[in-house]
């Protein structure tokens, strides 16, 4: 069984219930899910993953201070081929619309991706990964219920 860690921050809960749907979705579709907080989360966490989802607040239009200093971290992975391929994929929090959530999506998926890591676009609703503007609505955890199943199909194809 194919493994997917799932690592976030949240702060007010936000980015936390969209973590939790996309577990929810990832284990419906058959994958083992490793649901951390990104200070519980390790480089091994990374390591030893078939697929990794991301997730922050956006704050200033970028990314939560905790998961940037992650993301920081895993230079020490960069160029070493343990990241390279596997599948990615992202997913933010903001404030409000015009909050620059995308950008926080944006920097999420250029970290992962200078890794080599592999990202699938979901062609219907948020594109570059779910965005909730606030608490998330049925249409962001719906949202959430799609990317996860199709993230999910991506990890089983390119683990498999």
């Amino acid at each position: 069984m194919s493994k997917v860690l799932i690592v976030y921050f949240s702060h007010g809960g936000n980015t936390r219930k969209m973590a939790e749907a996309l577990a929810a979705s990832v284990e419906a579709a058959g994958c083992q899910v490793d649901l951390k907080k990104v200070t519980e989360a390790s480089l091994d966490d990374l390591r030893q993953a078939d697929g990794v989802l991301m997730g922050s607040p956006c704050y200033f239009g970028n990314v939560a201070a905790q998961i940037k200093s992650y993301m920081d971290e895993s230079i020490q992975l960069f160029g070493k081929g343990e990241l390279e391929g596997k599948p990615a994929g992202v997913f933010v929090s903001t404030g409000g619309v015009g909050g620059c959530g995308e950008l926080a999506l944006m920097s999420l998926l250029a970290g992962l991706l200078i890794h080599g890591m592999v990202a699938q676009g979901l062609r219907k609703g948020g594109h570059l990964g779910p965005l909730a503007i606030g608490e998330p609505d049925e249409r962001v955890l719906e949202e959430c219920q799609r990317y996860g199943a199709q993230f999910a199909a991506l990890v089983e194809r390119l683990a498999g």
